[in-house]
């Protein structure tokens, strides 16, 4: 990536997109502003960004329908979905459309960033590695190795790619099969392909591994709310920022 990062901050309170704006240009990321959905569009239509922290609740275009309006025109920009509300009405649709982070306000400078750097460093991987004669040479592990697999898999959802996700979660798995979070992303992943029996099994698999796994127990009680109630207003948990 030539130059810094930059990152687009969509939300209709002025005060946030300076607090958001404060914090990511100490943090040495080029930032620019949006005051609602249709004005992110036209922001993006003249000039693309590594990134777009987009709020859910919007007067006119809410967050939803400028990611939707962002897929169909064929942008694949990675977003974050930012929300005032602990439940996000429509996680699973958000999720089949690329964006699997989210930040519920209010939030702190360390988490806005930290979730930055995650992302942006997901989505860097590959576009502009090194040549392999300058390469540092790293030892293989089984660790890193099952590491490497989270953050593709990862990624494959961002790019809504579900085949290669499944590749990689399956990987993830084959080298630890007590992880909890690749249980609960495998989870994830079947709940976006509605193969709601193959979802409740990875929950079930993610609570075995770690019955305090807090994401799984959201997850598996969604289920249960869905399947008893006919809704839930519990959202999907993918685990620490994903």
């Amino acid at each position: 990536m030539s130059g810094p990062a930059e990152i687009l901050i969509v939300d209709d309170e002025p005060n946030v997109r300076l607090v958001f704006r404060t914090t990511l240009e100490t943090a040495g990321y080029a930032v620019r502003e949006a005051e609602d959905g249709q004005a992110a569009l036209d922001e993006l239509a003249r000039s693309a960004a590594d990134l777009v922290l987009l709020d859910l609740r919007m007067p006119g275009m809410d967050g939803m329908e400028t990611l939707r309006n962002l897929r169909d025109a064929g942008v694949q920009v990675p977003v974050v979905i930012v929300t005032a509300h602990g439940n996000i009405p429509h996680a699973v649709e958000a999720l089949k459309l690329g964006a699997i982070d989210f930040l519920t306000k209010p939030l702190s400078p360390d988490s806005l960033r930290k979730t930055v750097v995650e992302v942006l460093h997901r989505h860097a991987e590959g576009k502009s590695e090194p040549p392999p004669q300058s390469r540092p040479i790293e030892p293989v592990t089984v660790a890193s190795q099952f590491a490497s697999n989270l953050v593709q898999a990862k990624r494959a959802l961002n790019h809504r790619w579900f085949d290669e996700a499944e590749v990689y979660l399956k990987q993830a798995i084959a080298l630890d099969g007590n992880s909890a979070e690749a249980h609960n992303l495998m989870g994830v992943l079947h709940e976006l392909r509605n193969e709601h029996d193959a979802s409740y099994r990875e929950y079930k698999a993610a609570l075995k591994a770690d019955r305090h796994f807090e994401p799984a127990k959201h997850n598996m009680t969604r289920y249960y709310e869905r399947f008893t109630f006919g809704r839930s207003k519990v959202p999907i948990d993918l685990g620490e920022q994903a």
